[in-house]
């Protein structure tokens, strides 16, 4: 910061130590806290919207995500009935207010467990019932994929991480993040494999640790690699259609166990 010309405030500076859970058994934050008396220790930090705990779990940001949509749908519901909106009208005031806070940082959520995801997936149900003015407790995900044509969570967080590695295919991204889609064709060793023709990116290895396969250099590349050969070179030669394409492919996925009704 001193390089920068920048001055560390104390008083709004907030400190958190990440580890795994044993990690963090061995600190001993009373006497960080003795050591370092002008630092707040936190447990719990925000940083651009998004809620981070010492083991990024994101589990409190999943929550904190839950409880404000559903504070939202419940104003949105004594709107809507006062107001008599019609279907247009509470479809766009959902997205503003409840499906847009689903997908801000979206892509961080990759990997996490479906118990958790599955919180976000009961919120976009309970939207879906105040747009269709259904019953609490009635059968919702024929009208999410018919009507709505709404992606799943899961399905959500795969189509923002691919959108974000196409920009990287395009040259559009940060070269932080360029630089992690790294093609096969680039390593002289792997240029005769047929991963290298068919525009696969390097997938790092991993070991066990969630969070590492859980990083964008991992989940990015693999999401890639998972498309379809005509979808990754849709990219190149029409770019337009390449993210309605990318929408129809993770939608055909999503719901592919559930019927037409």
């Amino acid at each position: 910061m001193a390089s920068n010309r920048l001055l560390l405030n104390p008083s709004k500076t907030q400190l958190i130590w990440l580890g795994s859970r044993r990690q963090l058994q061995g600190i001993d934050f009373p006497q960080l806290t003795l050591l370092f008396p002008h630092i707040t220790f936190s447990l719990t930090v925000r940083d651009l919207g998004l809620s981070l705990d010492p083991e990024l779990t994101l589990s409190q940001h999943v929550n904190s995500i839950a409880r404000s949509c559903y504070y939202q749908l419940r104003q949105l519901r004594v709107v809507s009935c006062s107001l008599s909106l019609s279907h247009d009208a509470v479809v766009v005031l959902v997205h503003a207010f409840v499906t847009s806070r689903i997908d801000h940082c979206s892509s961080l959520l990759a990997g996490l467990p479906l118990g958790v995801l599955g919180r976000l997936d009961r919120v976009l149900r309970s939207a879906a019932r105040l747009i269709g003015r259904l019953p609490k407790f009635s059968p919702v995900s024929a009208y999410m994929r018919d009507v709505l044509h709404w992606l799943p969570v899961s399905q959500r967080i795969s189509y923002r991480i691919a959108a974000l590695v196409s920009r990287c295919v395009l040259g559009c991204a940060p070269s932080y993040l360029r630089d992690l889609c790294r093609p096969v064709s680039d390593v002289a060793a792997r240029r005769v494999l047929r991963s290298a023709t068919r525009g696969e990116f390097l997938v790092p290895r991993a070991r066990l640790a969630i969070r590492q396969r859980r990083a964008f250099s991992v989940v990015g590349p693999s999401i890639w690699n998972d498309l379809p050969l005509k979808l990754r070179f849709l990219l190149v030669s029409h770019p337009t259609g390449f993210y309605k394409s990318l929408k129809s492919f993770f939608f055909s996925r999503g719901w592919a166990g559930s019927a037409p009704e």
